[in-house]
């Protein structure tokens, strides 16, 4: 018999609203569902599409061991003794930090998988968590506790009521957004230009979603001088709020004195957008009744990522338009998980490498693991569990270094849905359930941070049964701690309470102390919500939550620094500034000339989670756009071979000819190369090409701040090559 369920898409923060048809715990056809409370009828391909990744014939079904080259399927029980008598062996040899763990941007969708793991590595006592976060993300959370008091608390720009938008290094229509929710960002986007509002995008590339608004192109990497020139203008100009300024934030004058040099003409020198129009700008955002800025991970993942947030943060406060309607405003969730983590050390900024890199949010630097790993000494790390990812595409990986480093580990443990390229390394692979498999409200940043212009909260049950020698990652971590004899939470009710229901999950008595269910309706009646089981029967296509109204967060016990007011110019990251921008304004006027590389979002493609799928990946390849003028020059047309070199690797890779790119600009969409991907079949036959190789790991190349890997803006010398064969045609 067929059945239409309801649920939501987990495969990014957009978080679409779905109706599947299942027959005999099998998906006959998924279709955006029209009676979403936000999504309203919206999902993309990556959603719709998710069938041909569920019931991929190359998913994994039972945990793998690998005996030589050969790969033998074992059970849990032999899996879980094995793995955890070899942590044991080297927690007692080497000491805690000896284990590592590295955590994939799915397993921010699971709400329950970080709370287990954060919970398994603190009783471990290990420090070495590592993510992809600080790939994309992390110096966000670095400026949200310097200025505000928490990682967590997290401003989101009110396009509902916005009046102006200007957006640096995202594209929403594609990419979904980055740490807010906003499915159907084109129409939210046209809906704001409609009521007369202005949408502007910053890119090196005229980025789909700015068909709806203004574009300017801004040489890549370059966005720290044009924000410090804006927020220098808007002080200039006279478009400070003082009275708000002086009642809920500090260190101003400090704010003003570092960005006081930075003019409109000189930041025009390197970044491409003319004196004019950048005063243009500031007088828009200055007429507008509202106003926010936004970047994303473009920005993020250049030198300065911290420093640009930063400043775009000052930008928003200083405007008046911090927890203002039609500006940027501060959540609600159901807990309040900014205030949660305080008392949190595995979150909070801390400084417990023998480095200078921070660890924030939870995550060490992703672009020190190879030196963590080959160091020879006793802070080496010798076992590594990874979570739902695959470091080497996804990370900065120079000529091989991090697979290499992964070679020497002792313990490699892989939990994903497939054997990719990091599985290939592992020792062992332990197959997770998915998204369509697990009970799930949404992202953790938009439950419990309220990350979302119009609040709203929604509860879907498991839709299929996973096969049967699948898991929950919930229930790995709790049954590794029961092998290695440790108390989870530091608390011995709850850590027996935790291994009861991990043993039991799966029997008939599990039924009735479902670990998830139970956790999830406590938050849910934390936050005053019906119990999952009333939200699926009443509301299955969300619930409304109050609007914000703004005023709920300067001057609140809400504002979490000590003395309760936002710091416009925390210490390290003014000192980080001065001692920084006009160095990076330097090296940026000597290599005027030379190519810079950026990313490229595509929308069929979500990391390595959707490459097996015939649906989805048509092309043999992936692409160097680049525009007419710079092909002019090199001599090279549509499908024909260039060389791509930076000073970490080289790359071949057909050109694609676009007039959406700045001059002396190159885009390559990331997390293509499955080249060696033998159990991922699909992918392996449309291998296309790692861009990663061409970005730099270790201290040179990791942003002191956050911790960030520099991805973005890498600066590339660029030859054309023999002609290549004509590719398949594009999804």
């Amino acid at each position: 018999m067929v059945e239409t369920k309801i649920t939501f898409c987990r495969l990014c923060e957009a978080t679409c609203g779905l109706q599947v048809e299942i027959e005999d715990n099998k998906i006959l056809g998924i279709k955006p569902d029209p009676e979403h409370v936000v999504s309203k009828g919206y999902a993309c391909v990556k959603g719709t599409r998710y069938a041909s990744v569920q019931h991929n014939p190359d998913r994994l079904t039972q945990p793998l061991k690998r005996v030589g080259e050969a790969w033998q399927e074992i059970s849990w029980e032999q899996a879980l003794s094995e793995i955890a008598k070899k942590i044991r062996q080297l927690m007692d040899e080497h000491g805690p930090n000896s284990v590592g763990h590295f955590a994939g941007s799915p397993s921010g969708a699971n709400v329950l998988s970080p709370i287990f793991r954060g919970a398994l590595f603190e009783a471990m006592g290990s420090s070495r968590m590592y993510g992809t976060g600080t790939c994309d993300t992390m110096n966000k959370f670095r400026v949200n506790e310097d200025m505000y008091g928490s990682p967590m608390r997290l401003a989101y720009p009110d396009i509902n009521h916005c009046q102006f938008m200007l957006v640096l290094g995202a594209n929403p229509a594609i990419s979904g957004n980055t740490l807010y929710h906003l499915p159907d960002a084109k129409r939210r986007f046209k809906e704001l230009v409609a009521r007369g509002g202005r949408a502007v995008f910053i890119n090196p590339r005229r980025v789909e979603t700015s068909s709806v608004g203004e574009h300017h192109f801004i040489r890549p990497d370059t966005d720290l001088f044009f924000l410090a020139a804006f927020c220098n203008e808007l002080i200039r100009e006279g478009h400070v709020d003082a009275k708000r300024v002086d009642a809920f934030m500090k260190n101003v004058q400090g704010l003003e004195r570092v960005v006081s040099a930075w003019t409109p003409e000189r930041q025009a020198a390197v970044t491409g957008i003319s004196a004019d129009s950048l005063r243009e700008l500031v007088q828009g955002h200055a007429a507008a009744q509202g106003a926010a800025l936004y970047m994303a991970t473009g920005v993020n993942q250049g030198r300065s990522g911290t420093l640009c947030f930063w400043l775009l943060e000052c930008i928003n406060a200083i405007s008046g338009n911090l927890d203002r309607v039609g500006g940027t405003l501060m959540g609600e969730g159901l807990i309040d998980m900014a205030q949660e983590v305080m008392t949190n050390p595995q979150i909070m900024l801390s400084f417990d490498r023998d480095d200078s890199f921070p660890t924030v949010a939870g995550q060490q630097p992703a672009g020190m693991l190879a030196d963590d790993i080959l160091r020879e000494d006793a802070e080496r790390v010798r076992a590594l569990i990874v979570d739902a990812s695959n470091p080497l595409l996804t990370c900065p990986n120079p000529n091989g270094r991090l697979e290499e480093a992964f070679k020497k580990l002792e313990l490699l443990i892989s939990i994903d849905l497939f054997r990719n390229e990091t599985g290939n390394l592992a020792h062992y692979i332990l197959p997770a359930a998915n998204w369509m498999e697990r009970p799930e409200f949404p992202y953790a940043l938009q439950s419990f941070t309220a990350c979302t212009p119009t609040p709203y909260m929604i509860y879907a049950d498991a839709l299929l049964k996973p096969p049967a020698g699948v898991r929950h990652e919930w229930w790995m971590f709790v049954r590794l701690a029961d092998e290695l004899g440790l108390r989870l939470f530091n608390h011995r009710l709850g850590s027996v309470a935790a291994k009861l229901a991990a043993r039991l999950e799966g029997t008939f008595l599990g039924r009735f102390i479902s670990l998830p269910h139970l956790l999830f309706d406590g938050m849910m009646k934390k936050g005053g919500l019906p119990s999952g089981k009333k939200m699926t029967r009443d509301h299955p296509h969300g619930i409304l939550m109050p609007e914000n109204h703004g005023g709920n967060f300067l001057g609140s016990d809400r504002v979490l620094t000590e003395d309760g007011r936002v710091d416009l110019a925390p210490s390290k990251i003014a000192s980080s500034f001065e001692a920084q921008a006009e160095r990076l304004y330097e090296e940026e006027l000597e290599n005027a000339g030379r190519f810079k590389l950026i990313g490229k979002r595509e929308m069929s493609r979500i990391n390595t989670s959707s490459c097996n799928s015939e649906k989805l990946v048509r092309d043999r390849t992936n692409y160097a756009y680049l525009c007419p003028e710079d092909a002019s020059k090199l001599g090279v047309s549509n499908g024909e071979i260039l060389e791509v070199e930076s000073a970490f690797g080289r790359i071949e890779i057909p050109a694609r000819l676009t007039d959406a790119l700045m001059p002396r600009t190159i885009a390559i969409p990331q997390c293509w190369g499955h080249g060696k991907a033998d159990g991922l079949p699909h992918a392996q036959k449309h291998p296309g090409v790692n861009s990663n190789l061409l970005s730099g790991d270790g201290s040179a190349n990791v942003e002191a701040l956050s911790g960030m890997s520099h991805q973005s803006g890498i600066l590339v010398d660029v030859r054309k090559l023999e002609a290549f064969p004509a590719p398949p045609r594009d999804i």
